[in-house]
């Protein structure tokens, strides 16, 4: 029930659809790209695939205690963790030369400055919505 999650102060709230298509988004890259480096037989496949899926369980945890968790902080740590868990997972592959030469992942570093970016873009449209709702009440 939308009733008994705990209320954010600000835009972000808790919503099923947002929440899991957010995660979902945030974390499927690494599960593919684990699932594809295994499959050709690239061990390293298996620390994007783990990440990938401790990600997804951090999401989880997360969700479950919406009750007493605010929704903002929430979103921030999931988001931190999964660019975190792509930075893990691409030096990894970096660190193995024949996983290296098939993904090439040393191009690919600047697609997690997505992460950061999608922090600091929630990080204002809190700030902003919680000074807007400041000036309502004075």
């Amino acid at each position: 029930m939308q009733d008994s999650n705990k209320r954010g102060p600000g835009q972000f709230q808790w919503n099923r659809g947002g929440w899991f298509g957010g995660q979902i988004g945030g974390t499927l890259w690494l599960i593919l790209l684990g699932c594809a480096l295994l499959s050709q037989g690239h061990l390293v496949g298996a620390v994007a695939l783990a990440f990938g899926l401790l990600s997804n369980v951090l999401g989880l945890l997360l969700w479950r205690r919406r009750r007493t968790l605010s929704p903002y902080p929430a979103i921030q740590i999931l988001v931190g963790f999964c660019g975190l868990s792509g930075l893990i997972s691409l030096l990894a592959i970096s660190a193995s030369p024949t996983a290296e030469q098939t993904f090439q992942t040393s191009q690919n570093y600047w697609y997690l400055l997505f992460f950061p970016g999608l922090m600091l873009m929630f990080h204002l449209q809190e700030r902003t919505a919680r000074k807007a709702d400041v000036d309502r009440q004075n």
